[in-house]
């Protein structure tokens, strides 16, 4: 009994000299957003990057829900949202530095230097700080938010938004975005062949600003968040079926966060601790792809579904979302009867009737041109021409007639001079 009391005694120390590892309290996740030089392990935006990228990848998404954008007016609604996954990316930065996303890697006391890590923070070796308990908990990102968009001559308004009251840590939340979409279809679908009129290409600009409050318990004051967001991309569509479009989306994207507001901890090992958030932080900003499969059901019902990177993957699950429209488009082969436009260079078949309507006549574009060229002569034409030509026929003999009467004058005037001389 004795020798057991000595080895837990001995277990116990070593426990208690080694520093057990803990999860980051709430006083040292918040101070990430100081920026004053005299708060010690302060300024990590490293630590606190993951919330404005995961943001930037949910508010960047679901602007578009298809690239053909109707002539006739449309109306959609829905409550659109997207999943991320939080990766061992989102835990770590720095190497192996644990983010607010990650774990109780290491034991407090430990610095930079002693993993081999270097971040920017306030000192020259700060300590390494383990992420927070309930987010490390969180195995994805993601909220929804309600948006509404209208269309009207193939131009396209969104308008996004969220609103919450608080709710316990959760002081405020708001969401207001605006997007606008054109597309381009209509100016050369119906030039393409018959299989190839189901492409369509548009461009599409959103802007999302968010805004988030927190004050954690054992705290006065509040956290606050301004997020905000923008995306340009070029939307190419292709309608496999009149209900199936697959979409292919290329572009830009930015995302950033803005720390601001005031805290008093009244927490036991920081009371009276004063934090003054002013960091600023930016996500994955640059280059955007997605691929997602825009459905149409019972006319009405338009989910869309599909895959986003921006740096980083997530989801989009657009499955709540209906669309409607009033009135038909018309098709790109009335567009080019409207237009006069014939594939191939070939007559249409009523250019073809005209055509020979006109030559049954006798009449065709080179007669309106010139009265040289010869054409079939119908009936009518042929009796004009011989009236024409017997009329020219008695003026001639007219004229023959009156010029042999003057010769006879002339005979006879010349008989009497001769008379009278003699």
């Amino acid at each position: 009994m004795k020798l057991f009391k000595i080895a837990t005694f001995f277990a116990l120390s070593a426990a208690t000299f080694a520093g057990a590892a803990d999860w980051a309290s709430i006083y040292h996740s918040l101070i990430a957003f100081d920026e004053r030089p005299e708060v010690a392990d302060g300024n990590r935006p490293g630590y606190v990057k993951p919330i404005v990228t995961n943001l930037g990848a949910i508010l960047n998404s679901n602007w578009a829900a298809s690239a053909s954008i109707p002539e006739n007016f449309a109306f959609e609604a829905g409550m659109p949202f997207a999943l991320v996954p939080i990766t061992d990316d989102d835990r770590k930065y720095a190497g192996s530095a644990p983010t607010i996303f990650g774990g109780k890697d290491y034991e407090w006391g430990t610095t930079q230097s002693m993993i081999g890590s270097s971040f920017p923070c306030n000192g020259t070796d700060c300590h390494v700080v383990n992420g927070n308990e309930n987010l490390n908990g969180l195995p994805l990102f993601t909220y929804p938010y309600l948006q509404l968009a209208g269309s009207y001559y193939h131009a396209r308004l969104v308008l996004r938004g969220m609103w919450l009251p608080s709710i316990a840590e959760l002081k405020s939340f708001s969401l207001l975005g605006i997007g606008a979409q054109y597309s381009f279809g209509h100016l050369f679908q119906y030039m393409l062949p018959k299989a190839a009129q189901g492409l369509d290409v548009s461009l599409l600009l959103g802007y999302n600003s968010s805004s988030i409050g927190y004050t954690p318990e054992d705290y006065e004051g509040q956290l606050d968040l301004d997020v905000s967001t923008f995306t340009f991309d070029v939307v190419i569509g292709y309608k496999i079926i009149e209900t199936v479009e697959v979409m292919l989306t290329l572009g830009y994207q930015s995302a950033d966060m803005e720390s601001s507001g005031h805290l008093t901890s009244h927490a036991d090992g920081s009371m009276g601790a004063q934090i003054e958030p002013t960091l600023s932080v930016s996500g994955n900003n640059g280059f955007r792809f997605g691929l997602e499969v825009a459905f149409s059901v019972g006319g009405s019902f338009h989910p869309v579904v599909g895959y986003d990177y921006v740096g980083k993957s997530s989801f989009t699950t657009n499955i709540l979302y209906f669309k409607q429209q009033f009135g038909k488009d018309k098709t790109p082969d009335e567009i080019a009867k409207e237009k006069g436009y014939v594939r191939g260079g070939k007559k249409s078949t009523e250019e073809a009737d005209d055509t020979e309507d006109a030559e049954e006549k006798g009449i065709s574009d080179d007669d309106s041109a010139s009265d040289d060229e010869a054409v079939e002569e119908t009936p009518k034409a042929k009796k004009k021409k011989k009236l024409k030509e017997k009329k020219k026929s008695k003026k001639k003999k007219r004229v023959v007639e009156e010029d042999e009467s003057a010769e006879d004058d002339n005979e006879e005037s010349s008989t009497d001079d001769f008379d009278e001389d003699f």
